[in-house]
């Protein structure tokens, strides 16, 4: 079978490659041998066809909604279900693991996706299959396969103490030191920050609930420095808005600068970030990055890393490892310590 051989000349060069090469190896291959063999697969599938598809597909949606699954989240599994649909030009029951292969290597080899891009989109592959699988509706998950080769991970850098100093000092309204300070404190994601009120901040207790991904809840916290100047900020709120702190309790935590001072949109923040980094000389500024920043000093300043999982609300320890940066120098301190 094509696929065997295929997998046997991959595994036999795996000593004699780097990863890089080993990809490269594995894309070339199944894009350049991809139709050769046609296998047909027979499930017992209770809908065929085109709108046998877009019925899973709804299905499949739905459970997602039940769960609480954000709009958004769903946007992006339907556009990649889809795109991958269009690409192959195949029904679902007859989509194989050499297909998805070809699928991949063409996303990386001539659209140049990211690794990291590819992978959240297979991500969103496979849980479409695990769902039609558990309906019954297939045997198998072909993205398996495709699982099966080794991703690279990689880390990206948080801001550094400079980074963050010069950033600060770019900040020319008092809602953009606010805010700054805010994400970094909070470690919250930007979707997180613009759905919040004045009144979700306890400013006497500096704290805060938030609802992440799947309506979750956790409590996060403001430092010093987060709390002075969002308490700073919101005296200017009640001068331009005509109102008292309490009439602003149900009032957007984040505002636009302009009348009426409606609520700060993410791409608002995305857009202001970045005008922010131009103006301190500080390279990919953007929300995220903050999260991983606070994730990072918190790891380095001795939090357990059970500990910065929960702070930033993941369910999986590997993803909060993927966020941090452990800096060279506590692990020569540890060494010292410890060996």
């Amino acid at each position: 079978m094509l696929e065997k051989i295929l997998e046997n000349v991959i595994n036999a060069m795996v000593p004699s490659l780097d990863s890089g090469q080993l990809e490269k190896l594995n894309n070339v291959l199944y894009i350049n041998f991809h139709g050769v063999e046609v296998v047909e697969q027979c499930t017992d599938l209770t809908a065929t066809g085109t709108d046998g598809d877009e019925a899973k597909i709804r299905m499949f949606l739905a459970s997602k909604k039940a769960v609480n699954r954000q709009d958004a989240t769903l946007r992006q599994y339907t556009r990649e279900i889809h795109s991958m649909l269009r690409f192959l030009g195949k029904r679902l029951e007859d989509i194989t693991g050499m297909d998805l292969r070809y699928y991949y290597g063409i996303m990386r080899e001539r659209r140049h996706i990211k690794m990291s891009t590819m992978q959240t989109r297979l991500h969103y592959l496979s849980s479409f299959w695990d769902f039609m699988i558990t309906e019954e509706l297939v045997h198998s998950n072909p993205v398996k396969k495709v699982g099966l080769l080794k991703l690279e991970k990689t880390i990206k850098k948080p801001y550094s103490a400079e980074d963050m100093e010069a950033i600060r000092s770019s900040c020319e309204e008092l809602r953009d030191r606010a805010l700054v300070e805010f994400l970094y404190s909070t470690g919250v994601r930007v979707s997180e920050a613009v759905a919040l009120n004045v009144g979700d901040i306890q400013m006497d207790r500096k704290e805060l609930i938030v609802y992440g991904k799947g309506s979750k809840e956790r409590q996060t916290y403001l430092t010093d420095s987060a709390s002075f100047y969002i308490r700073r900020y919101l005296k200017i709120r009640e001068k331009d808005e005509g109102l008292t702190l309490e009439e602003l309790q149900n009032r957007p935590l984040f505002a636009t600068l302009d009348r009426p001072h409606g609520r700060l949109t993410v791409p608002g923040i995305q857009y202001m970030l970045r005008q922010l980094g131009k103006r301190a000389g500080v390279q990919n500024v953007h929300p995220h990055r903050f999260r991983r920043t606070i994730a990072t000093d918190l790891l380095n300043r001795g939090m357990p890393i059970e500990q910065v999982k929960e702070f930033l609300g993941h369910e999986k320890l590997d993803t909060t490892m993927i966020y941090c940066t452990v800096k060279e120098e506590s692990v020569q301190a540890s060494h010292r310590k410890y060996a």
